[in-house]
């Protein structure tokens, strides 16, 4: 008998039928299967199993993790390193996370095969779609966690989707970043909706769905045929297969892991790409820029979750060429997203992406071995940031690169090339030749003559030698000594009438003499001091071009330049070469 509340074609009767909503849990029956057992079936229950897996993860990490700008790399890094099964528990949440859209895939197309959608369960694929959303809203949110390079720049790119949307998207994009800018509050957001509010979320629409699956049973009803029980047929099969993904992803997490790339800088350049599963979006944004860009924020991303959730009321067809009509643009959307991300893929194989992508995987370990040594109060990005090996190439590439040429840092002929400053070969191509192209030829500098006939071979050797034993170091090859003393002896006797410095013998005025005093030629005190004040008296003084760095860097910066100097004594210098014969 009707229920006289509920008027027959109202849409409270509508939802009653299809929810039950009415109906005490006493009168639920239980869990039957409609149509008989089948593994398709068994998706949603793969799918369960890996929300558990992912929350107990989740819970194990959480109880390491610090969610700070300079904790969270250090914490993750802590978890994957330093503790037991560490490696392993954020290696199954990385890869059940991944699983969980890809079988969230599958189970929507078979829902859509088997037309699980069609009355009474027109409102269990709402949920459906809506559970789909959430768990690309965990991705989004998760993925960045670990404040490394790969979850912070790709987040950045997927945020900018967001932001990208008209109207609405720039006050939402704020919200989620917590400002204008990614920082502290982005990850305090971050964390608050992927281990609080989303998981709420979430647990509500799954309650719901299981609820009205016990209520309407698993799969879509079939005419004339009553459900079978779920226990024992269908459970042995929802057992079997949630079992053998779980195997799946537990292997996956204990042989690969969860990637912890370098701790996440936003001065850096960093070859950043979305998550597979938003490399269809990213690219389809390329297709529509500037003005038109509305079209793929908004009009095509809309279009197409209208017609998902309108699939239930599109598809009554019972014919086969009304099935495929309805069901047509749902293989056209999969077919298009498929080429999207297969064309963004293609772009990250060009030659110099891979050269990023390589540097970024150096810098990786790198990061990961100076932590081994200990995180200091800075934070992770300062460690990396002083790394001995990387900072101290780029700070030369950054202030001293755009004159200097020196490692295949840069071609610029503005100032000498400094491969194999310091060496024998060096201090011999300079006295033979001091105007050479690659030395003092494209500077503002040309008084010095070439010292080919005054020192004749023999000098030159024995000048380049002593010069050499200025900078030398404990473990670098012993200079000769007898060549010392004659190098110093015509030095001291040739080379002070212009050369400032101790132990002149060329009777010269001091305030004449005008050019570098070199008796601490390439060691790390004449370094310093020609970097931080290349004008001094004791330099080139008056006649000096060169940027001096005293207040551009700071002392420990400074050190970390002269460092890499002293790493280019062993590089191959200029070569020895006459200078032209009007010379």
């Amino acid at each position: 008998m009707a229920d006289p509340s509920h008027p027959e074609g109202s849409a409270r009767a509508w939802l009653e039928a299809r929810t039950g909503l009415s109906a005490s849990l006493a009168k639920a029956v239980d869990y039957t299967v409609n149509g008989g057992p089948r593994w398709s079936h068994a998706t949603g229950a793969a799918l369960l199993a890996l929300l558990g897996t992912l929350a107990l993860t989740g819970i194990a990490m959480g109880t390491v993790y610090a969610p700070g700008v300079n904790t969270a790399w250090s914490s993750t890094y802590w978890l994957e390193e330093r503790l037991p099964w560490g490696h392993i528990v954020r290696g199954v949440h990385h890869f059940a996370a991944h699983a969980m859209v890809a079988l969230g895939a599958l189970h929507l197309g078979v829902a859509m095969v088997a037309r699980s959608y069609r009355s009474p369960r027109e409102v269990t694929w709402l949920l459906t779609l809506a559970i789909g959303g959430l768990v690309l809203a965990f991705a989004i949110t998760g993925f960045p966690l670990a404040w490394d390079q790969r979850g912070y720049w790709s987040s950045r790119i997927e945020t900018g989707i967001i932001g990208s949307v008209p109207v609405a998207g720039p006050y939402l994009q704020r919200f989620v970043l917590g400002g204008a800018q990614y920082g502290a509050l982005t990850l305090t957001r971050f964390y608050t909706l992927h281990a609080m509010v989303l998981p709420l979320a979430l647990a509500g629409l799954v309650s719901a769905r299981l609820g009205l699956a016990r209520k309407l049973g698993i799969g879509p009803r079939v005419e004339g045929a009553e459900g079978t029980p779920w226990w024992p047929s269908q459970s042995a099969r929802d057992a079997v297969l949630s079992a053998i993904v779980l195997a799946a992803v537990t292997y996956l997490g204990r042989r690969y892991g969860a990637p912890l790339d370098a701790p996440a800088d936003p001065a850096s350049h960093y070859p950043a790409v979305p998550e597979w599963f938003f490399s269809p979006l990213s690219q389809l944004l390329k297709l529509f820029p500037g003005s038109r860009q509305p079209i793929g924020t908004m009009v095509i991303p809309g279009l197409v979750t209208t017609y998902l959730a309108a699939l239930p009321f599109i598809d009554r067809g019972t014919t086969l060429p009304r099935r495929a009509l309805a069901l047509t643009p749902v293989l056209l959307i999969a077919l298009g997203a498929f080429a999207l991300g297969r064309k963004l893929h293609r772009s990250t194989e060009a030659p110099e992406f891979a050269r990023a992508l390589r540097e970024a995987s150096h810098r990786a370990g790198r990061a990961r071995a100076l932590a081994r040594q200990g995180v200091p109060v800075e934070g992770p990005v300062e460690m990396v940031r002083n790394d001995p090996e990387v900072r101290p190439q780029e700070l030369f590439a950054q202030h001293c690169g755009t004159c200097h040429a020196a490692n295949g840092i840069s071609r610029e002929r503005r100032a000498p090339r400094l491969d194999g400053f310091g060496s024998r070969q060096w201090a011999a191509a300079f006295l033979v030749w001091p105007d050479a192209p690659e030395l003092m030829g494209t500077t503002q500098i040309h008084d010095m003559p070439s010292q080919q006939r005054r020192l004749r071979d023999d000098g030159v050797r024995a000048v380049s030698e002593w010069l050499y034993a200025r900078g030398i170091e404990p473990g670098e090859p012993p200079a000769d000594a007898a060549l010392v003393a004659q190098g110093e002896a015509l030095y001291r006797r040739r080379c002070t009438t212009c050369h400032q410095g101790a132990g002149d013998e060329s009777g010269t005025e001091a305030a004449d003499r005008d050019a570098p005093n070199l008796d601490a030629w390439g060691s790390r005190a004449y370094l310093r001091a020609q970097i931080e004040t290349p004008g001094s008296a004791s330099n080139y003084g008056a006649r000096n071009h060169m940027t001096a760095f005293a207040d551009r860097l700071s002392p420990r910066e400074i050190e970390q330049v002269v460092d890499f100097m002293r790493r280019l004594r062993v590089r191959q210098g200029p070569a020895v070469v006459q200078p032209p014969a009007e010379e």
